[in-house]
């Protein structure tokens, strides 16, 4: 098993959708052209250390989630206007960054979310059961912009040794 790696606090700023806001085949493809269109990632790719592309998912322990479109800042940034800001805290989580020569959004979210997990359970970190269940249910699927230009795919997720197994249900 690979040792978890220390996340440090960061800022996602971006847009939040819920499953609804997502297309027939389950992606949210036209979201992401009205937030391309709009020129928030030329706004945001000024503030980034690293210019990136990111969808996150936040998990509920109701089986929903949210699905946030935006980039991963330094802790100090403010969103831009029209943006929102979450604070994602420091923790562990396995890590997983690896070259790529493309971005689809049109893919379902559900097969880029189980791509994203099989990447980080084939490096090695452990996966915990019910994600949502968690203290920090994120995971993170970040196109990583070298020269102006999608280089490489990192998928972070948030991964306490302490909370593998989730919580019972009340019967």
């Amino acid at each position: 098993m690979m040792t978890l790696l220390t996340q440090p606090k960061r800022v996602f700023a971006g847009q939040v959708y819920m499953i609804e806001n997502s297309d027939e085949q389950g992606s949210f493809y036209q979201a992401w052209q009205e937030f391309t269109d709009a020129g928030y990632f030329d706004q945001l790719d000024a503030l980034a250390e690293t210019p990136n592309r990111t969808a996150m998912l936040v998990f509920s322990p109701y089986g929903t989630f949210q699905y946030w479109i935006g980039s991963v800042l330094p802790e100090d940034a403010d969103a831009p206007e029209g943006l929102q800001r979450l604070i994602l805290p420091e923790g562990t989580a396995g890590i997983v960054t690896q070259p790529t020569n493309g971005f689809a959004p049109q893919i379902p979210v559900e097969m880029a979310f189980n791509k994203g997990l099989e990447v980080i359970e084939k490096a090695g970190f452990p996966l915990p059961s019910h994600i949502g269940q968690t203290d920090n249910p994120y995971f993170l699927e970040s196109y990583l912009l070298t020269d102006g230009e999608i280089s490489d795919v990192r998928y972070t997720l948030y991964i306490n040794p302490d909370q593998m197994d989730g919580y019972d249900e009340f019967e």
